[in-house]
């Protein structure tokens, strides 16, 4: 009898041991896998495509209505524009903070349209584009996963002219290549679409266009300091920046794209998101 009920405390015990170190390994796991950027977790807000689906009825009788009749124009024609905000939470560079819903409505009340004209003749055409904004901010994370990749690819230039004070300061080329797929990835984040080399829309699906307006933080960015570790700073509390602090918030260096070798510029089309 009491060898009996050992052997029953034992199992007991065993039982209970893995069912803790069970518990315990999915609490490691979920944990580990929660601690990465551009990771979509459940209830992760999803992507609208609004200027299609809000208005797919209204676009498909305007243009049975078009085709019989010439008399509306322009034809008004919705486009869609994403713009989404990096380092505009209070984490990038100055701390800067803005309020995407606030931006979202001052773009639609200060350019809700847009007439093209024809390239050959300068005569507006016979459609109008009417805006639809989004406006995604981007949080953490994603920014200093960013900041790295860009750090990482940053090559010595020698000097250039700073524009505001007339200094020349080290100068710092980025192949903007090497850095694309890691802007890609956050496009399929924020839209859940996969992009990359060959990528197109279709009819039916077509991908989204967006434009990434970025402000890193060029002290975390800087390619002298080898002693910061941007890993770590993805899921930590950032330090508020005292007014000394946002003096030295350009660094004293520059840094540039260059795509595919041309010219040195701050402004980049990336291929694989134009369809």
């Amino acid at each position: 009898m009491e060898l009996r009920s050992d052997s029953r405390s034992t199992s007991f015990s065993s039982l209970l041991l893995v069912a803790f170190l069970t518990v315990l390994s999915g609490l490691v796991s979920r944990t580990e896998s929660a601690q990465q950027p551009f990771r979509r977790e459940p209830g992760h807000a999803h992507w609208h495509h609004s200027a299609f689906l809000d208005v797919r009825e209204s676009v498909r009788s305007d243009v049975r209505r078009m085709l019989h009749s010439r008399a509306e124009v322009p034809f008004q024609v919705p486009l869609e524009v994403n713009v989404v905000l990096v380092g505009m939470n209070g984490d990038g560079g100055y701390r800067y903070a803005v309020d995407p819903h606030k931006l979202e409505e001052f773009l639609k009340v200060s350019f809700s349209t847009h007439r093209p004209s024809c390239q050959e003749t300068g005569e507006p055409l016979d459609i109008e584009h009417r805006l639809v904004y989004n406006v995604f901010p981007v949080g953490q994370p994603e920014l200093i996963a960013l900041e790295k990749t860009v750090k990482e690819a940053m090559v010595p230039a020698g000097t250039a002219l700073e524009a505001d004070f007339g200094r020349y300061l080290p100068a710092y080329d980025v192949e903007a290549t090497k850095v694309e797929s890691a802007f890609n990835r956050l496009y399929s984040y924020i839209f859940d679409m996969d992009v990359g080399a060959g990528s197109t829309g279709t009819a039916d699906k077509p991908l989204p266009s967006a434009i990434f307006v970025v402000n890193f933080d060029k002290v975390r960015m800087d390619p002298r300091n080898t002693e910061i570790d941007l890993d770590s700073l993805m899921f930590a509390k950032l330090p508020e920046l005292s007014d000394a602090d946002k003096e030295k918030q350009e660094a004293d260096y520059i840094y540039r794209y260059r795509y595919n070798g041309g010219g040195a510029s701050q402004v980049w089309l990336g291929s694989d998101m134009l369809s």
